[in-house]
């Protein structure tokens, strides 16, 4: 059997061959050891083999993206992190935008719950129901599902009562589906962190949490900087509760506490010239 390292760099460039998908991104023993349990589960003894039958075989490609992309998540994940947001980060960003509409992206948003978790935190303290949140995830398949949102009794635990009662409705108190007031401002569309554009100073929130654990460090520097660039100044990155940047003031971020860093109004202006 060959599940060597030499295999998988094969695997990987027939990967970024026909999917466009950089293997290298990503850390290395995590992903050969998952994807060796993907292929022997369906009888293969190398990588060569699980990349032959990928080729022949759609439902097993299918299972690959599925291995390939991390979809654990439920709404107010972190309940304490969220809390702080709502009180201390959020007044702060909303008197930065007075006439327009509050922007936050869901980068890596899986199937909607965290973008769900912010859109009531957002009505709930924006009363003219002024902003948009646009939710993003390389599966095509989980934004399907974020466009036809549906979470279980786990995905609800966290998620407080008064506004679990006002902003979803359910089927039998097992299926939850929120209501127009938090669906009208959101969208999901596909983006690859790797590979599409971020944008330019287009928001003042970003929410990426548990996504970037799984690239290895130079993507995940890649990742950062693109969030700065594409923040308002002013504006914060909001991240897992276990992950941190591990350069933040090269890139710029202000760390505001654990978790959350801040572009700061006026960028440096070494920075300024650097751009």
């Amino acid at each position: 059997m060959n599940w060597g390292d030499a295999d998988y760099s094969q695997f990987g460039a027939r990967v970024n061959t026909k999917l466009g998908i950089r293997l290298n991104d990503y850390k290395p023993d995590q992903m050969i050891r998952r994807l060796r349990a993907l292929g022997e589960k369906h009888g293969c003894k190398s990588f060569a083999e699980l990349a032959a039958q990928m080729d022949r075989n759609s439902d097993l490609l299918s299972q690959f993206l599925d291995h390939f992309t991390i979809n654990v998540t439920e709404l107010y994940r972190n309940p304490e992190l969220f809390q702080y947001f709502e009180k201390s980060v959020l007044p702060e960003l909303t008197k930065n935008c007075i006439g327009r509409p509050f922007e936050a992206w869901s980068a890596g948003c899986s199937y909607g719950a965290e973008a769900f978790t912010l859109a009531t935190i957002l009505q709930e303290n924006i009363s003219s129901g002024n902003w948009k949140i646009r939710g993003t995830d390389i599966d095509l398949t989980i934004i399907a599902k974020a466009n036809s949102p549906k979470f279980n009794e786990q995905d609800m635990t966290h998620v407080p009562l008064d506004r679990k009662s006002k902003y979803f409705m359910t089927l039998d108190d097992k299926i939850w589906m929120p209501n127009m007031a938090v669906k009208r401002n959101i969208s999901f569309s596909p983006h690859d962190l790797l590979k599409d554009r971020y944008g330019i100073k287009q928001y003042d929130l970003i929410l990426c949490r548990n996504v970037v654990i799984y690239f290895n460090d130079d993507a995940k520097d890649r990742i950062f900087q693109g969030f700065y660039d594409a923040l308002r100044p002013g504006g914060y990155l909001f991240i897992g509760g276990t992950e941190r940047l591990n350069d933040h003031k090269k890139i710029g971020f202000e760390l505001s506490r654990p978790f959350f860093y801040k572009k700061p109004a006026e960028e440096p202006a070494l920075l300024r010239r650097a751009a």
